[in-house]
């Protein structure tokens, strides 16, 4: 298996919900490498429910993070990283200087939807990429919205947006439903990135390994290998990234024989 690449990991101890101590973290940490991950964007919320969570702040939790990973010989890479709620105002709170980006290089940010809500992302999506920053949607497969209304996620991918979905929702999806779709998503093209979402060594552990396997089934190496390590290595490098055009849908008679 080619060495992973976490895109979404909440491993910085007291700053969200994730790890509530440094050992915590170490332990995410440990569980990761052994998973095959080398790569890991370490982040926290920055949303209202965490107003102190600051740029800043997750830069210095990242590096006591490595001194500690240092420490304990854990030979994995983290780099700093915000998971911003989708508002109003996030283009004017990005020129404020007041959001994150995926490891502090300033051309990609991390957008989730906010929580129990559907919003229409396209005129942010564009907005961002006129500045030279590439929007990557957070776990868009939580919302029926995406997963299911045809040509919505497919909108937000010509515009330029990144697709980063959840090693969860791909071992233990909902139900068939989802399955069938996700599954649809990986075969033609529209997932880029693949993340843990691992918020604790028990309650949410980091698992990719599994994932990823099971990415291989459903379309390929290839396309395993470009979600789970190689697209994700790139990102956290700021390296530059054009999202393909995604395939169109198979006619529904002709599924079967897919």
């Amino acid at each position: 298996m080619i060495p992973l690449v976490d895109m979404h990991c909440h491993l910085l101890a007291g700053l969200d919900d994730g790890p509530r101590s440094q050992a915590d973290a170490v332990q995410m940490c440990k569980d990761m490498v052994a998973e095959g991950v080398q790569m890991a964007a370490a982040l926290a919320h920055q949303n209202e429910h965490y107003p102190d969570v600051t740029p800043e702040r997750i830069r210095t939790a990242v590096r006591e993070l490595t001194g500690a990973l240092a420490e304990a010989e854990v030979p994995l890479t983290v780099f700093p990283t915000a998971e911003v709620m989708a508002n109003p105002d996030i283009e004017g709170m990005w020129r404020q200087g007041a959001l994150l980006s995926v490891a502090d290089r300033k051309k990609y940010l991390l957008v989730e939807m906010p929580h129990g809500l559907f919003v229409d992302l396209c005129h942010t999506v564009t907005q961002f990429r006129q500045e030279g920053v590439s929007v990557i949607l957070a776990h868009p497969e939580r919302s029926a919205e995406l997963l299911h209304d045809e040509g919505r996620i497919e909108q937000l991918v010509r515009l330029g947006c990144l697709v980063q979905v959840s090693s969860g929702s791909v071992t233990k999806p909902r139900d068939r439903r989802d399955a069938s779709a996700l599954k649809s998503w990986f075969r033609r093209g529209i997932v880029h990135l693949l993340g843990s979402d691992g918020h604790s060594p028990n309650r949410r552990p980091p698992r990719m390994a599994a994932a990823y396997r099971q990415i291989v089934t459903w379309a390929g190496n290839a396309v395993a290998d470009r979600v789970g390590s190689t697209n994700g290595l790139a990102v956290l490098h700021g390296l530059p990234f054009h999202a393909p055009e995604p395939q169109p849908r198979r006619m529904r008679w002709l599924a079967r024989f897919w």
